[in-house]
C-alpha cells in the first residue's frame, strides 16, 4: 500500500512534464487557428513544409483548401496534403482520400480513395475507419462488404466516434452485417446523441415512439425529437409537428404544430403543406400568425 501511494503522485509528476515537453516541441498551429490567426499558421508553416515536416505540410494544406491566410487552392492544398500522406501523416491521408472520392483537383477516383482511407484506418484514424466503411456499405472503390463496413464502424465507434456510432446503430437497426438488434441500435443511438450527434437524438426518438429496442414512450420520443429539431432537423420537426397535432407525449398545441410544420416546408414541402392546410382549418388567423413569426424568429442551435 505504502509502494502504490508513493508511486502514483510520481507518476502523474512524470507525466506532468512528459505532457509539458510534448506541448512544447509541437508548434502551436491549432491554437492558432482556434484564434483565427490564419497569416501565423502559414508564416510558421510554410518553411517547415518546405523544408519536409509534415505536420507543417497537413496544416499549410489545410489553409489553402479554406482559403485562410492564403488564395484558395484546391491543387495546392492537394499537393501539401499528399506530401504529407506519402510521409504516413495519418489524417492527410484520408484528407487524400477524400479528394479521390469528392473528384476535388483531381479525376474521382474510388478505388484510390479506398486505399487511401485504408492507410489512414490502418493508424487507427476513426474518421477514416467510418470514411472506409462506407464506401463497403455502397461498395464504392471496393466490394460491397456489410460485415466489413461493421467492423471498421466498431473500431471507429470504440474510440468514441459519434458519427460511427450512429452508423454502427444502423447496421444493427437493418441487420446489415451483423444480425438485427434493435437494442443494440437504440444503446447506440445514445452514444452518439451523447456526442453532440443531433441526427442520433431524432433516430433515438423514433424508436421511442415505435417501441423498438426499447419501451415505447411517446414523451420521451418528443424529448429527443425537440433537441433534434431544435438543431434544424427536418424529419424531428415532422415528427414533432405531429405529435403536437395530436397531443402524442405533449399537450396538443397547434400553434406549436404549425410552427413545426412551417419550418419543415423549406425542406419538405409536400408533407409539411398537407400538415399545415389541415392545421389552418382548425385554428384562427391570430394563431396562424402567432406561430408563422415563431417560425420566423427560429434559429438551428
Amino acid at each position: 500500500m505504502i509502494r502504490f501511494i508513493f508511486f502514483a503522485p510520481m507518476a502523474i509528476v512524470f507525466g506532468i512534464l512528459a505532457q509539458a515537453a510534448w506541448a512544447d516541441s509541437v508548434p502551436p498551429y491549432r491554437a492558432l487557428v482556434n484564434v483565427g490567426d490564419y497569416d501565423a499558421v502559414v508564416a510558421m508553416a510554410a518553411p517547415k513544409a518546405e523544408a519536409g515536416d509534415a505536420e507543417a505540410q497537413y496544416w499549410l494544406g489545410r489553409m489553402y483548401d479554406s482559403g485562410n491566410g492564403v488564395e484558395e487552392s484546391a491543387e495546392t492544398a492537394l499537393k501539401w496534403f499528399r506530401k504529407a500522406a506519402e510521409q504516413g501523416h495519418a489524417e492527410s491521408q484520408r484528407i487524400v482520400g477524400i479528394y479521390y472520392a469528392e473528384g476535388k483537383a483531381v479525376e474521382k477516383d474510388m478505388k484510390q480513395a479506398a486505399e487511401w482511407y485504408r492507410l489512414s484506418a490502418d493508424q487507427g484514424n476513426a474518421k477514416a475507419q467510418r470514411n472506409l466503411a462506407t464506401l463497403y456499405i455502397d461498395g464504392h472503390g471496393v466490394p460491397a462488404d456489410p460485415a466489413e463496413a461493421v467492423k471498421l464502424l466498431r473500431k471507429a465507434a470504440a474510440q468514441g466516434y459519434g458519427k460511427a456510432m450512429r452508423n454502427l446503430a444502423y447496421m444493427y437497426y437493418f441487420g446489415a452485417g451483423v444480425d438485427q438488434d434493435f437494442k443494440s441500435a437504440a444503446d447506440l443511438f445514445r452514444a452518439a446523441a451523447s456526442d453532440g450527434i443531433g441526427k442520433a437524438e431524432f433516430d433515438l426518438g423514433r424508436l421511442y415512439y415505435r417501441g423498438q429496442g426499447v419501451k415505447k414512450n411517446y414523451r420521451r420520443a418528443a424529448r429527443h425529437f425537440e433537441i433534434a429539431a431544435a438543431q434544424g432537423h427536418v424529419n424531428a420537426q415532422v415528427f414533432l409537428g405531429r405529435m403536437y397535432a395530436l397531443g402524442e407525449g405533449v399537450e396538443r398545441n397547434l400553434v406549436a404544430a404549425y410552427r413545426w410544420f412551417f419550418l419543415a416546408k423549406a425542406q419538405k414541402p409536400d408533407i409539411s403543406e398537407h400538415y399545415l392546410k389541415s392545421l389552418r382549418k382548425e385554428m384562427s388567423r391570430d394563431q396562424v400568425q402567432e406561430a408563422e413569426q415563431l417560425a420566423e424568429l427560429f434559429r438551428p442551435l
